[in-house]
């Protein structure tokens, strides 16, 4: 359920989460209207509002924590598609140093390579299922084209070394955004969210229970900062995902489109 929410767009994520955390709120209203009619309505209006204190601080210190690890991987996601791109482009242009036909296959391993990222890894890595095992097509071939070749001089020599520094780095850059594509906030912190959510609804429900005007400001007021929180969590979790806020290959088809 989670991972499908957060596939979907923001307008959908935003409408549910807000309609889920409301519903909190009006459930947690009609159980203070039927406890303030029994008789444990009057002992439990003894609850104080100080007990709000410190579950909202532990409540933001887990919303800022996983806040800090969501933005740290979308800045993560984007350096390593520049990073790859960067390293693709140094390898086409240090190939153009090369004999004519490593030159060649260099190029048209590398125009693979990106022909795979765009129709099948990157699709692969919004549903979850990118694996490293895999060994990516174009890269094997360009690297395999690069220490066949049969340099003439030294700067030819320097260009081969180097463009083979240059797949190793792409390799490297790949294999960190597929790890990354796979990192997610887990059903049990999406769990303590909701639950410290709770535990502060039904705190404002029993010290407001004779207030009912209060309640519903409160409640309100709350469910509504929640929500704002969740939303841009679950925008933001996924880099890689088909929904949210999403890191596109756009760097890497400026690479295809130059060449």
């Amino acid at each position: 359920m989670l991972l499908w929410l957060e596939s979907q767009s923001i307008a959908v994520i935003t409408v549910v989460v807000f309609a889920v955390c409301y519903l909190l709120a009006a459930i947690f209203f009609c159980v203070g209207v039927l406890l303030s009619r029994s008789r444990w309505g009057a002992e439990l209006k003894a609850t104080t509002p100080v007990m709000m204190t410190p579950i909202g601080i532990i409540t933001g210190l887990l919303i800022a924590f996983l806040a800090s690890r969501v933005w740290t991987n979308l800045d993560h996601a984007n350096g390593y598609v520049a990073q790859e791109a960067s390293a693709i482009r140094g390898t086409v242009l240090l190939a153009d140093h090369l004999p004519e036909d490593t030159r060649v296959a260099v190029h048209a391993a590398m125009k693979r390579y990106l022909q795979f990222i765009e129709e099948d890894d990157w699709p692969a890595m919004a549903a979850g299922r990118a694996r490293l095992q895999r060994v990516p097509p174009g890269l094997s071939d360009a690297l395999h084209a690069l220490l066949t070749a049969a340099p003439t001089g030294s700067g030819q020599h320097i260009a081969q070394q180097s463009a083979v520094v240059a797949v190793q780095h792409a390799l490297e850059a790949r294999r960190q955004r597929i790890v990354l594509s796979q990192a997610t906030i887990s059903p049990m912190q999406w769990g303590g969210i909701l639950l410290l959510d709770a535990l502060i609804l039904l705190t404002i429900t029993l010290v407001h229970m004779d207030r009912r005007g209060a309640a519903i400001l409160n409640l309100l007021s709350l469910s509504t900062a929640v929500a704002i929180c969740l939303v841009l969590l679950m925008a933001y979790d996924r880099p890689f995902a088909a929904g949210g806020m999403t890191v596109q290959p756009d760097a890497l088809r400026d690479v295809l489109l130059d060449r």
